[in-house]
């Protein structure tokens, strides 16, 4: 599989690489307006990858049918951040809904490098792709809506608990909004972008 992205580039130098993933059915292009709202001096250099279609012909991160590891089906993705200009601990990792669940993973899997930091937006751990919670985490943003009916912000909740028990800086904001980002989080989460990286 080759990673297809769309570049949003920084204002001047780069402080680092802002990379987020679309969710399930989703598009890269659709959020270059969200990273100008978390970012809007653009200190990032900005990626935004595309994730393949899945059989069903909607755009998955990950196969839901067929024997494959899910580490295996990260390879790709994995070394498409690899190859990018800049180190993982310059890189800012994050998603939307199931995107989210890819940013846990390649952030926080066993035997990953951390990042700069982490914004995690609508979703939580991947059950068969736990977190590595030994080593020291990166600060990370979650935000969830109380009336997601999509993910249940039980699971924001739970993930929030897991990550603050393992010694992780964690901003929490939950709000009354459904499966959507709500933009009153936007200052919140923009104030814990600049503080990176």
């Amino acid at each position: 599989m080759t990673v297809r992205h769309v570049e949003r580039p920084a204002a001047g130098d780069p402080v680092g690489a802002l990379v987020f993933f679309h969710g399930f059915g989703g598009g890269a292009e659709e959020w270059l307006g969200f990273l100008d709202k978390l970012d809007p001096e653009r200190r990032f250099h900005g990626y935004l990858p595309q994730a393949p279609l899945d059989p069903d012909g909607q755009t998955s991160w990950f196969r839901r049918t067929g024997t494959e590891r899910p580490e295996t089906q990260l390879a790709a993705v994995v070394a498409w951040l690899d190859g990018l200009p800049y180190r993982r601990e310059q890189i800012v990792l994050g998603g939307w809904s199931q995107g989210t669940n890819l940013a846990y993973a390649l952030a926080l899997g066993p035997g990953q490098a951390r990042p700069a930091g982490l914004i995690a937006l609508g979703g939580g751990f991947r059950r068969e792709l736990p977190p590595d919670l030994e080593r020291p985490l990166p600060p990370i943003a979650i935000a969830h809506g109380r009336a997601d009916e999509a993910v249940p912000v039980g699971v924001a909740r739970e993930t929030r608990d897991v990550l603050e028990r393992a010694g992780a800086p964690v901003l929490y904001c939950e709000t009354d909004i459904g499966h959507a980002i709500d933009q009153a989080v936007i200052p919140e989460l923009r104030a814990f972008l600049a503080s990176l990286p």
